[in-house]
């Protein structure tokens, strides 16, 4: 009888600690989700971008040979910035907010809201541009304009 009592008290100190490891597990998981979905699309769009502006460099007989390296090279990257988000979002959102997030993410509008973001046209890319130089000098002028 004691034996199975003490079992008990084991099992009632553990249950919330397994709680809690379940509880980050979830977490983890849907903060990948939620990176996978809202995150990647842009990250890897602008990394290709850069990998595109360096391989342009590139004489154009090894343009392809570089463009494939390239990628190879950067795929751990790649999987560590996606990694860093998830880390991070795991932490800032509970598991019930990201739950939120991955399904607004997977709606029609979440889907949208990425798209639009990741293929804005180049006059409002611009437009945003000048105004972060705009803030840009505007930081590093010295107060009184000297």
């Amino acid at each position: 009888m004691r034996c199975a009592l003490s079992w008990l008290v084991v099992a009632a100190l553990l249950s919330p600690v397994a709680a809690v490891a379940e509880e980050g597990a979830d977490a983890a998981a849907l903060a990948r989700q939620m990176v996978n979905l809202a995150v990647a699309p842009g990250m890897e769009s602008r990394i290709d971008r850069m990998i595109a502006q360096a391989v342009e460099k590139q004489p154009a007989d090894t343009q392809a040979q570089a463009r494939a390296d390239l990628l190879k090279a950067s795929a751990g990257i790649r999987e560590d910035l996606m990694a860093t988000f998830a880390a991070y979002y795991a932490k800032a959102f509970t598991p019930a907010e990201l739950k939120d997030l991955v399904a607004f993410y997977r709606s029609p509008l979440g889907l949208k809201a990425v798209q639009v973001e990741e293929h804005k046209p180049a006059e409002v890319n611009a437009a945003i541009q000048q105004q972060i130089m705009k803030l840009v000098m505007l930081l590093n002028t010295p107060p009184g304009g000297k």
